[in-house]
């Protein structure tokens, strides 16, 4: 027992020395990463820093577990740390993704930029730089940037959703038909993909495609008075008098619902 409880002793010690070198640290942290032990890699990725600050990817490593950990501001401050010894686009997308989840855009999209000019293939960048160019309604940019994108990604609806709102918006219809359509392929229940396919199918004249869509938005419970008008609109110039009719009493009958309220 004796041998034993002394053989232990000595590896708990073997281990302690290992870790200070900063190679060493650093490997038992991303163990403890790996493992989630997001503490316990903090500490060894703390102790490979303090052995050689002088290497980016062990403040990029101890921002990852700072970050899982719920530590955003001191992950945001590793990430630069590790931008301002090695620029990476890995260290600028990590930072942009925090300041993007603050909503500080402008701090966003200069990081994004940056990973983009660094690795052009990043395609999750792509798309939050194509969701920072929608909100400032640079629809040129972000189109470039969805487009990309979804060259790569075919399962995001979001990302193709937002591809034809930005082709709509620059009278390219015939396009954003079609990326809608390949939206509604993983998100078929969203009214909102409807709704817009109902405006590009107007924009395109096609009356009857948009009457469908239309009726699919009331039938997923978003009919509203105004909603019954328009189909009610698109019912007559089809010529179907009688469900023009129809719709026109349930418009007014939603109205007067809301006014009893």
């Amino acid at each position: 027992m004796k041998v034993t409880g002394l053989f232990l002793i000595f590896l708990i010690g073997f281990n302690l020395a290992k870790a200070q070198q900063p190679a060493d640290a650093f490997k038992l942290g991303l163990n403890a990463y790996n493992a989630a032990d997001y503490p316990t890699a903090i500490k060894y990725f703390s102790t490979a820093i303090s052995g050689d600050p002088s290497r980016s990817y062990f403040y990029y490593n101890r921002g990852m577990a700072l970050k899982a950990n719920g530590s955003e501001p001191q992950a945001l401050s590793d990430f630069t740390q590790s931008i301002n010894l090695k620029p990476t686009a890995e260290a600028y997308y990590q930072a942009g993704l925090i300041k993007y989840k603050k909503d500080d855009m402008a701090g966003a999209r200069t990081e994004f930029e940056n990973a983009k000019t660094l690795r052009d293939d990043f395609d999750n960048v792509n798309f939050y730089l194509g969701m920072i160019y929608f909100k400032d309604k640079n629809y040129d940019g972000a189109l470039k940037c969805y487009a990309d994108y979804t060259s790569h990604i075919k399962t995001n609806a979001d990302a193709f959703y937002y591809r034809g709102f930005c082709e709509a918006k620059l009278g390219q219809f015939a396009q954003a038909l079609m990326s809608l359509k390949a939206a509604l392929i993983y998100k078929d229940r969203d009214w909102k993909f409807y709704y817009k396919m109902y405006e590009v199918n107007l924009a395109l004249g096609d009356k009857q495609s948009a009457l469908n869509n239309l009726s699919m938005i009331i039938e997923m419970g978003e009919g509203k008075a105004e909603q019954y008008e328009a189909r009610a609109k698109l019912y007559h110039d089809i010529g179907y008098d009688f469900k023009a009719e129809e719709d026109s009493v349930s418009a007014v009958r939603l109205k007067e619902g809301v006014v009893a309220q």
